[in-house]
């Protein structure tokens, strides 16, 4: 006879978690927001933020392996990629403010065709993915039939 006895999760375990996840991606969705006050500030600049994105990066998946809850690494990306994409999202609107500042006009065509591009070959993914039927397993290959 086993004893298949489940450990006791108390509700401040569960509320310490929300708090720490909440707090985590209220900070996150604020990143624009600082990188265009430093800009407007003049600490720093699109240059030296593209520069260093790189450590910037590293840094986004660190602070994204604390607040994660659990170790996996699913739930550490769905964190990740969006922090990455508000940090080049605030780099792009410290941009337009500095081009704005020195009186040059934003190339807006050849941002529109890079972000057309990305598009499409996002688009041209999933519809492979959804071709083949392929789904998303755990271990190697990630995508299987």
């Amino acid at each position: 006879m086993s004893n298949n006895v489940q450990p006791v999760v108390s509700i401040s375990e569960y509320f310490d978690l929300f708090v720490d996840v909440t707090l985590g991606v209220g900070l996150v969705f604020e990143l624009p927001v600082l990188i265009f006050l430093l800009t407007l500030l003049r600490v720093a600049s699109p240059r030296f933020l593209l520069r260093h994105s790189r450590y910037a990066i590293l840094g986004i998946v660190l602070i994204a392996a604390i607040v994660t809850p659990t170790s996996d690494v699913f739930n550490l990306l769905l964190f990740a990629v969006p922090t990455c994409a508000l940090y080049f999202a605030g780099i792009g609107a410290s941009l337009i403010l500095v081009m704005k500042r020195e009186g040059k006009p934003f190339p807006w065509k050849k941002f529109i065709g890079i972000v057309l591009m990305v598009l499409i070959a996002a688009g041209l993914i999933v519809a492979a993915i959804l071709y083949f039927h392929l789904h998303f397993s755990r271990k190697w290959p990630f995508l299987t039939k």
